[in-house]
Order: structure tokens, then C-alpha cells, then sequence
């Protein structure tokens, strides 16, 4: 009987290892997520250039992480680290021109770990920023 509770315990080990694992997030989930239409997206009346210095703002301001910009692409990436209640937040923000002073601003949330509920920054917590800064440029 202990040869086979000393085998299961073998097996079981790395396999609960593996089963957290994947209950990570990673930038490749966020993209993922924005592609099937998750996340929250709003159009403002500001132009691409200038969503993508508020956006950062944002970012910096709420002290997030460092920040990983594809321009050229649109969107910009952000990792919160852990804390005491929190293993991090993975935040990723797309900056899409509409129409000429238009820009439509769409963000994805979502806690590094999935069993999370608890993350950082939200959609609508970022969005609420966004439009605070935008109307402060007006």
C-alpha cells in the first residue's frame, strides 16, 4: 500500500504543477481576448497620437509595470507585479483611429493568474481615467 501512495504522490506532484500553470494568463491571452471581442472599447474624440500619450499617462500614473509599445501595431502591453492581495494584472490597450480627431481606445483586463478575481486596474476603472484626461486637455 505505500508503494502505491508513494507512486501516486509521484504523479500527482508534477501534475497539480501543471494544472497552475496553466491557469496562467499571459500577452498572448490578452491579444487572444481582444481578437474574440473581449475587453471594453470606447471611441474619443482625440486624435491617435494623442490616446496613445494618455494611455501611457495612465499607465504611468497608476504605476502599473513597464510598459512594452507596439506602435506600429497599435497596442501597448502592460504586467503589474504581485502583491499582498493580487499575483498581477495583465493589461493590454489597443489605440485604433475612427475618423479624423477620432480614436477608438479598447482595453483588456485580465489577473495573471485565472483563478483570480481580483485585478489592478479594470476595463472600466481605466476607461473612467481615459475620459478624466481627455477632458482635462479640452
Amino acid at each position: 500500500m505505500k508503494w502505491l501512495s508513494d507512486k501516486l504522490g509521484i504523479f500527482l506532484i508534477p501534475l497539480s504543477f501543471l494544472i497552475l500553470a496553466g491557469c496562467a494568463n499571459t500577452f498572448i491571452d490578452l491579444v487572444r481576448a481582444k481578437a474574440n471581442g473581449e475587453g471594453m472599447g470606447r471611441v474619443y474624440k482625440v486624435d491617435r497620437d494623442r490616446a496613445w500619450e494618455v494611455a501611457k499617462r495612465i499607465m504611468q500614473w497608476e504605476g502599473i509595470g513597464e510598459i512594452e509599445e507596439n506602435e506600429s501595431e497599435g497596442y501597448m502591453l502592460v504586467k503589474s507585479g504581485a502583491d499582498w492581495y493580487s499575483k498581477g494584472t495583465l493589461v493590454g490597450v489597443w489605440i485604433e483611429p475612427v475618423e479624423k480627431g477620432q480614436s477608438k481606445v479598447t482595453v483588456v483586463t485580465k489577473a495573471k493568474r485565472s483563478t483570480d478575481t481580483f485585478r489592478r486596474m479594470s476595463e472600466i476603472d481605466f476607461h473612467k481615467s481615459f475620459g478624466a484626461f481627455v477632458q482635462k486637455l479640452r
